[in-house]
C-alpha cells in the first residue's frame, strides 16, 4: 500500500521529466509510440525567457527573508523560553495567530502600504513580506528548541563571565543547532515556495520563479514543455537542502518527543 501510495506521489515528478524531454509536437502522444522522439528546445526556450532572472530573484529574497527571520528570530524565541515575563501567554498567541493567518489577511494591507512608500517591485518590500511567514515560524521553532536546554547551561556561563548574549551565541545555539537548522530549511522552503505574496507585490523588476511560470501560459497557447522544465527547476534547490538538513530535522523531531 505504502508502496503505491509512494508512485502515485513520484507520479507527477516523474511525468515532468518526461515532457521536459518531449517534442511540442508530440507531447500529448503516448511515450511508447515515440519514445525516442526526445529534445533540448525547451531548455533553450526556458534559457531564453526571464525565468533565470525570476530564478535568481528567488534565491535572495528567500535566502534573505530566512536569515533575517534567524537573526531575529531566535533572540525572541531565547527571550521567550527562558524569560520569566507573565506576558508570554500573549505573546505565544499572537505568534500562533501570525502563523496560522491565511495570507490574503496580510497581502492586501501590505499593497496598499507598499503603493503608497514606493516598495512594490523591490526586494525590500518582498523580503519584508516573507517575514510575514518565516519569522512568526521561527520564532515559534525557536521556543520550543530552546526551552529545552537546561538553565544550568546558561548560568554555568553567566558565572564565567559570558554577557547573556554571548551565553546565546557560544551556548544555547550550538545546543540547539538541530532545532534552528530545521527552522531555517522550513522557513527557506516557505518563501521559496511562495506564490501569492509575490504575485501580488512584484512585477518585472523582482518577479519571482514561481510567477514566472505563469510567463509560459498565454491566451494563444501553454508551453508546457517550459513549465515542466521550471518546476523541476524549482525543486532541484530543495533537494540538497533537505538532504544536508536531513539529520538535523530527524533531531529536532526527536528532541521535541523526548521533552
Amino acid at each position: 500500500m505504502m508502496f503505491a501510495f509512494l508512485i502515485f506521489a513520484l507520479l507527477p515528478i516523474i511525468w515532468a521529466f518526461v515532457l521536459a524531454f518531449r517534442p511540442k509536437t508530440k507531447l500529448f502522444e503516448p511515450i511508447w509510440e515515440s519514445p525516442f522522439s526526445l529534445t533540448f528546445d525547451n531548455f533553450y526556450s526556458l534559457l531564453r525567457s526571464e525565468f533565470p532572472f525570476a530564478l535568481f530573484n528567488s534565491f535572495v529574497t528567500a535566502g534573505s527573508a530566512t536569515l533575517l527571520a534567524l537573526i531575529i528570530g531566535v533572540p525572541a524565541g531565547f527571550a521567550l523560553a527562558k524569560g520569566r515575563s507573565h506576558r508570554k501567554f500573549i505573546a505565544s498567541w499572537a505568534l500562533l495567530l501570525l502563523r496560522m493567518a491565511p495570507p490574503v489577511g496580510f497581502v492586501i494591507p501590505l499593497f496598499l502600504i507598499y503603493l503608497n512608500i514606493g516598495l512594490l517591485d523591490t526586494w525590500v518590500g518582498l523580503i519584508a513580506a516573507y517575514m510575514v511567514l518565516t519569522l512568526p515560524f521561527v520564532v515559534w521553532s525557536a521556543w520550543t528548541s530552546l526551552s529545552q536546554i537546561p538553565d544550568e547551561l546558561i548560568e554555568a556561563a553567566l558565572l564565567d563571565g559570558a554577557s547573556l548574549f554571548q551565553a546565546l551565541v557560544k551556548v544555547v545555539v550550538p545546543a540547539a543547532r538541530p532545532g534552528i537548522v530545521a527552522a531555517a530549511v522550513l522557513a527557506f522552503l516557505l518563501a521559496w515556495n511562495d506564490f501569492f505574496f509575490a504575485l501580488i507585490i512584484t512585477r518585472g523588476d523582482t518577479i519571482t520563479a514561481p510567477v514566472a511560470v505563469m510567463n509560459f501560459v498565454s491566451y494563444a497557447s501553454v508551453d508546457w514543455g517550459s513549465i515542466a522544465i521550471a518546476s523541476i527547476v524549482l525543486t532541484l534547490p530543495t533537494v540538497p537542502v533537505i538532504i544536508v538538513a536531513n539529520k538535523f530535522i530527524v533531531q529536532s523531531m526527536g528532541g521535541a518527543v523526548k521533552g
